[in-house]
């Protein structure tokens, strides 16, 4: 078993102590809950941090004018407490303050607990409501300073790994080298590390609202780029499952029809595997002999849609869901390599 201490680990342990020596500075009591408030405000990305402490503000008004008429209209009792809390969850839903329901709720309960029947301590909820802010703020200082993550760098290692994955079963599925439960197995690692990626590259585009950014046009560049990426995978992906289902039937029906397919995932998965190795600038693909190998493969197309012309149904229901991806990755792949161009000419001009 592994035992990684990942920067995000990192980060959460040294805001949970910068919480505390700050507590411990201007001598204030249950620093726990400055310490659980860090935890729990520690995010991804900076422009993250940055929203979360803006849905904190917003979403512990709310809970505090709640717990403030809560505790004038209704009191202290547990009961009264519960109620507040559940109307303050509520509306916090209905507002879309999903992400701070938990320190809303430690504020709210720290107010009310605090007051004695229908009288409200001010400065004891002052103090509890000063612990949360601290701990939110020493999360983002943290989050800012302390080893900002690359996340262009990551994500592009991630579709890599998930890129080389689907490469991998695009050569084996054909030339059935792969027993059906390992096919299936990772196609569904496969599937997961797209979800994976898709989840992430969410957070890049949180980060494009960033004031200072580095190199603005060519992160925005980059943005574009990684996602039609996702969509190549995606596409990859759904080429993938049709194979698995279908080729063998494919094989057995008609057999001019399984090598057409065939030779088309092999010249597909070398396109994208170039296309790839080109964006890492690791192989320089000729315009003219890149446009010949489409040619190629848009010939080998027709070539099959030629051959299913006057078939039967049930050949055309194995046939047709296989050529379809195949068609639908050559357009996605196409469009990688022209955006993917357009960066190396940028780059150049830069």
């Amino acid at each position: 078993m592994e035992f990684n201490i990942g920067p995000r680990m990192l980060k959460t342990g040294l805001a949970v102590t910068l919480t505390l020596l700050i507590t411990r500075i201007f001598d204030m009591e249950y620093a726990v809950i400055a310490a659980i408030a860090s935890v729990i405000a520690m995010q991804p990305s900076i422009m993250r941090s940055f929203n979360y402490i803006k849905e904190v503000v917003i979403a512990n008004s709310v809970g505090a004018t709640l717990a403030i008429l809560g505790v004038f209209l209704l009191g202290s009792h547990p009961i009264s407490v519960g109620a507040v809390v559940i109307l303050s969850i509520a509306i916090n839903i209905k507002l879309g303050l999903t992400k701070t329901v938990n320190l809303t709720v430690l504020t709210i309960v720290s107010m009310m607990v605090a007051s004695q029947g229908d009288h409200i301590n001010f400065v004891y909820i002052l103090s509890r409501v000063s612990l949360v802010a601290i701990g939110v703020v020493s999360a983002f200082i943290v989050n800012v300073f302390v080893n900002p993550p690359n996340h262009q760098k990551i994500l592009f290692q991630m579709i890599k790994e998930a890129s080389e994955s689907s490469h991998f079963l695009l050569r084996v599925i054909p030339s059935n080298t792969m027993s059906v439960p390992q096919i299936r197995d990772e196609e569904r690692n496969v599937e997961k590390q797209i979800n994976k990626i898709r989840d992430y590259f969410d957070i890049i585009t949180d980060e494009k609202n960033r004031l200072f950014i580095r190199k603005r046009r060519s992160f925005f560049r980059s943005i574009v780029i990684y996602k039609q990426m996702i969509q190549v995978l995606r596409k990859k992906h759904t080429l993938i499952v049709e194979l698995e289902k279908n080729l063998k039937e494919i094989e057995q029906m008609a057999a001019g029809k399984s090598f057409l397919i065939k030779k088309l995932v092999s010249e597909i998965n070398n396109y994208s595997e170039n296309v790839f190795l080109m964006y890492e600038d690791r192989i320089v693909l000729d315009r003219d002999l890149q446009k010949e190998t489409k040619n190629a493969m848009s010939v080998t197309i027709n070539n099959l849609i030629d051959a299913l012309q006057g078939t039967d149904y049930e050949k055309w229901h194995y046939v047709f869901p296989v050529a379809n991806s195949i068609v639908e990755l050559f357009y996605e792949l196409d469009k990688l390599e022209k955006y993917v161009r357009k960066k190396g000419l940028h780059e150049e001009e830069e």
